[in-house]
């Protein structure tokens, strides 16, 4: 279910209505799949808080923070950043800044991307290192080459949280 919902989202031409569909019945699929206790293993979590990750509201953003969670308290590293992540897609849909940085706005067409509403004064770097994101002027580095025509650089440190 995972692979699929990743793998929809890559290439040039991504049909997003049909996309929008495909994503709500995954999320329906798997909400059975939690009330049956078929979701089991960090592995699991991580996968299904990345499925919720994708969704349309603060309830599946929300519910995607608990599974990323539940991931890492099962020793899923990889856990480590979506944790962050979804914790700050929650707070910016609640209309309250992110703590960690990992969510950008616009670009790509719609005028230069912003680093979306952020409190820089709750997480430190070395506690965005400890979730495996990128460090305040990294995530400016970021900014700056996009805005200047660069790719988009993730938000998450990859190589020491595998």
């Amino acid at each position: 279910m995972y692979t699929v919902d990743q793998k929809a989202r890559e290439g040039d031409h991504i049909d997003w209505v049909k996309l929008s569909k495909d994503d709500e019945q995954r999320r329906k699929d798997l909400r059975h799949l939690l009330a049956a206790g078929e979701v089991r293993t960090g592995n699991d979590y991580y996968h299904a808080a990345m499925i919720f990750q994708h969704g349309q509201n603060p309830d599946d953003y929300l519910l995607a923070h608990v599974l990323a969670m539940d991931a890492v308290a099962q020793g899923s590293k990889e856990a480590r950043w979506l944790s962050a992540a979804t914790l700050d897609r929650y707070l910016l849909s609640i209309w309250q800044p992110q703590v960690f940085g990992t969510q950008f706005d616009g670009g790509y067409g719609f005028g230069p991307m912003t680093h979306d509403r952020i409190n820089p004064e709750i997480v430190s770097d070395s506690m965005r290192t400890a979730t495996c994101v990128v460090s305040s002027a990294q995530q400016q580095k970021t900014l700056e080459t996009v805005n200047h025509g660069g790719s988009f650089g993730s938000t998450q440190l990859k190589e020491q949280c595998k």
